[in-house]
């Protein structure tokens, strides 16, 4: 019964690959250590592919989400590709959305310059730890006016989550 579970997921997450508007995971952009249970994430504002300027990783409006397992380490490795400024900052998964970049919803979440932005070129590293419980956020850019503009991803703790993922929509 045990190998008949194991080939069904199998065939089960294949086929979420296979099925159109299913969701899929785009790994490049995210490692997994699992001896120091670190997950260290490329974060790209104004990523090339993108319906728009205001994305990062070239998703807008939610529609990637990093999911993460309860309590680990989270190293988010800002880059950011666009001539205008951007930054990156993790708020509560709410609406309304604010105008603009405040007070992160998770201690230490977000770059340098929030509201201003770093300019074209600039990185950052953002580093905390995930909460110990389950929660939905937002990878939101604190620019005025980006983040409602569509530049959000998701952030996702999911006490179900062995490992992290990062799950974006199927071609």
């Amino acid at each position: 019964m045990a190998r008949f579970t194991g080939s069904a997921a199998l065939v089960a997450s294949t086929l979420a690959f296979l099925v159109p508007g299913t969701a899929a995971q785009d790994s490049k952009y995210l490692k997994w250590d699992p001896a120091t249970k670190t997950a260290t994430f490329e974060l790209i504002a104004g990523g090339e592919g993108g319906k728009s300027p205001f994305n990062f990783n070239g998703y807008t409006d939610g529609e990637a989400d990093l999911v993460v397992p309860p309590g680990v380490s989270v190293v988010i490795n800002f880059i950011q590709k666009d001539g205008t400024p951007h930054s990156a900052e993790l708020i509560a998964d709410r609406d309304p959305m604010p105008n603009m970049g405040g007070e992160a919803a998770i201690p230490r979440a977000y770059t340098n310059k929030v509201v201003e932005g770093l300019p074209q070129e600039s990185k950052d590293v953002i580093r905390f730890t995930a909460p110990d419980s389950a929660g939905s956020y937002r990878i939101f850019c604190g620019v005025p006016g980006h983040g409602l503009s569509g530049m959000w991803i998701r952030f996702t703790v999911e006490t179900a989550a062995k490992a992290p993922r990062f799950v974006t929509p199927a071609a």
